[in-house]
């Protein structure tokens, strides 16, 4: 089986698959737990059995969105639509559907807007500033790195700006293709997002309560066409799929890894994405990179001369604890490529090294703040959280 196929089909395996594997996380301990409780024990918590039919049914209600989506997008995406021939699933794929409910509601759920406004609201509010005339927005190309679910795209167009997402995971490739295609109107689905969670609620109906998605309907982006006719809205939205580093990168790194390749599609998109946007929004993004230089660097090969970065998020380096190394090809000091062991770990960077950093790629900041106090993809109601302290700044490209 080709192994894009294979990647490719087996989240939606994972989709499929939720249901069993759920009752195994959620239902089925609870059950064995209840039943080692003596008589006496048991009669303490008379609201046990109902307690654990209704996490049966949240999790059937999780299950049925879940393989609707696999069922909807899997042809669409050129997989079979048998799942008998889909690609087996790891447990790592479902624990990435698990993790995906809680995204659906971080992005598309009315519970979750406090938690938009401290990032997607600062990054919107800026680029409306930077281009207050909205019928040009037309005209102001905006790449946003990382782009999940697509909540973020869609609110930029929604504003009038011509917007690319790009993303790597098919987890979140599949699922944004779901929500922004097929969604109908608002509060389309329900889910129960906080199910995998028994630690720090308050109301044991808090963990299984309901969570209606989209709060707001992808296709009503077309309403600003009511005020602003020219606008051509239809043509603004556009998604890649994909290596951030290897789609938009500079042409010449000196590294060719799992993110950068020689492909020639890819090296051919790069090319043509030089100085091409105004505009290039990262949240939460910054921190999956294994090697920050060389998303610093894409950063500014993307970025017109003229254009601004506008970024949001912590420093919570999402390969420190990996010890996985791969062999890279890559260039010596004579000029020759050779294979270089290469550890995902061990470019965590302080913030202070970080702003440096950012300096000496090619940019001045036009505005930064720092400590901003969020959390991320967390349940309102629950007891207990992480909350991170982020940066935020728009920074200009400087020119060459």
């Amino acid at each position: 089986m080709d192994p894009e196929y294979k990647a490719l089909t087996s989240v939606f395996s994972a989709h499929k698959g939720y249901k069993s594997w759920a009752v195994k996380q959620v239902v089925a301990p609870k059950k064995l737990k209840y039943r080692s409780l003596t008589k006496d024990e048991q009669a303490l918590f008379p609201w046990m059995d109902q307690h654990i039919s209704y996490l049966e049914h949240s999790v059937d209600l999780n299950a049925q969105f879940l393989e609707q989506i696999a069922m909807t997008v899997a042809p669409m995406w050129g997989s079979e639509p048998d799942p008998g021939v889909w690609a087996e699933c790891s447990a790592q794929d479902l624990d990435k559907v698990r993790s995906i409910l809680v995204q659906f509601a971080r992005e598309w759920s009315a519970e979750c807007a406090d938690e938009r406004a401290a990032s997607f609201g600062r990054i919107l509010q800026d680029c409306e500033n930077l281009f207050p005339d909205v019928v040009n927005r037309q005209n102001v190309e905006v790449l946003v790195p990382g782009s999940g679910l697509g909540r973020l795209v869609v609110e930029f167009v929604r504003r009038g700006f011509r917007t690319q997402g790009n993303e790597f995971s098919y987890h979140m490739l599949t699922n944004s293709s779901f929500i922004v295609n097929h969604s109908f109107c608002e509060n389309n689905f329900v889910i129960c997002p906080y199910l995998h969670k028994s630690s720090n609620v308050s109301k044991r109906t808090d963990q299984i309560r309901q969570v209606y998605i989209p709060d707001f309907n992808p296709g009503d982006i077309s309403f600003i066409n009511k005020e602003y006719p020219e606008i051509p809205v239809a043509d603004l939205m556009s998604m890649v799929a994909g290596s951030f580093v290897d789609l938009y990168g500079p042409p010449n790194m000196p590294r060719i890894s799992d993110v950068y390749t020689n492909d020639p599609q890819a090296s051919e998109f790069r090319q043509q994405n030089a100085k091409r946007f105004q505009v290039v929004a990262t949240c939460f993004f910054l921190d999956t990179a294994s090697n920050i230089v060389e998303y610093l660097q894409s950063v500014h090969h993307c970025l017109a001369d003229d254009g601004y970065w506008v970024n949001f998020g912590p420093l919570l380096w999402h390969y420190e604890d990996d010890e996985t190394v791969t062999m890279n090809t890559q260039k010596n000091e004579n000029g020759n490529w050779e294979q270089v062991a290469t550890p995902m770990r061990g470019l965590e960077l302080s913030r202070d090294d970080l702003i440096e950093l950012v300096q000496k790629v090619g940019f001045e900041f036009v505005k930064r703040e720092s400590d901003i106090e969020t959390t991320y993809g967390s349940d309102p109601r629950s007891l207990g959280g992480f909350k991170y302290r982020c940066e935020f700044w728009v920074a200009r490209k400087k020119q060459s």
